[in-house]
């Protein structure tokens, strides 16, 4: 039976023209590869935030604009800390509802429910009651992929759990998330970024997963906040048509990797 395939890119973090904002990095051009690497596999490539490099700005943007022109498939975004919601729903067109980036993409067998997490001048995430009781009605016998920029579970140390979705906001969205799987709703997983590293949890009975950044990694080298260069890598999803057998992947895109099995 043929399978739906979805990417998740996350954390581009794009650079204005002429603007450096890690050295030695390359995410612009690990972007690139990504999106052209994914059309290639997949029906639609999900972006959760941080797709600019510091704050949003229209060099940023037009940059960001400028990379998305390598996917040959649907780019459907979500806002992260270093964007700028309200630019990103017109330069881009991403849907809205209460000024806010949440939205549904009916998928063959799923759909994909996207939050907007973010909140102006904060690092960290929050999801309102709004949001919420929405997201609670979006969940039901259609199995469900819940995306934002924030993560909802714990990655160990106050420097990584002070920036995901704040406290009152992992208490509502595991409500909502336990009582629909209660009343028998199918959720494939909750996914997200920020975190620049590869994660998997569990989360209310549920999946949670956060998907890698394009554009480097964060890490502790002896106690040190650092980042490190390396491949460009996306989550890829994919379930069969009846929406059964969800299936969640780390890609790598250098081809030149692999080797053929002899």
């Amino acid at each position: 039976m043929p399978r739906v395939v979805i990417a998740h890119i996350t954390d581009t973090h794009i650079p204005g023209a002429g603007e450096i904002t890690h050295a030695d990095a390359q995410p612009t051009l690990n972007l690139q590869r990504a999106l052209q690497h994914a059309s290639r596999r997949s029906a639609g490539i999900l972006i959760t935030g941080d797709c600019a490099a510091v704050a949003g700005t229209d060099t940023e943007y037009a940059a960001f604009a400028d990379v998305l022109k390598s996917a040959m498939v649907p780019v459907w975004l979500a806002p992260g800390n270093h964007d700028d919601s309200s630019k990103m729903q017109r330069l881009f067109k991403v849907p809205a509802r209460d000024s806010r980036c949440d939205y549904v993409v009916d998928l063959p067998g799923s759909r994909l429910v996207v939050l907007d997490s973010t909140r102006a001048g904060r690092e960290d995430g929050a999801l309102d009651v709004s949001q919420l009781r929405w997201l609670e009605a979006q969940l039901g016998n259609t199995p469900a992929i819940v995306a934002m920029h924030h993560p909802c579970i714990p990655l160990g140390g106050k420097g990584f759990d002070t920036i995901r979705l704040d406290d009152a906001s992992i208490v509502g969205l595991r409500a909502v998330v336990t009582a629909a799987v209660k009343r028998g709703a199918r959720i494939h997983a909750l996914v997200s970024g920020h975190a620049h590293m590869t994660c998997f949890a569990e989360f209310a009975g549920v999946k949670a997963i956060i998907a890698p950044s394009s554009a480097y990694e964060f890490g502790l080298m002896d106690g040190v906040f650092s980042y490190q260069l390396g491949e460009p890598q996306y989550m890829e999803y994919s379930w069969s048509e009846t929406g059964d057998d969800f299936l969640a992947r780390v890609i790598t895109v250098d081809d030149a990797l692999w080797r053929r099995m002899r």
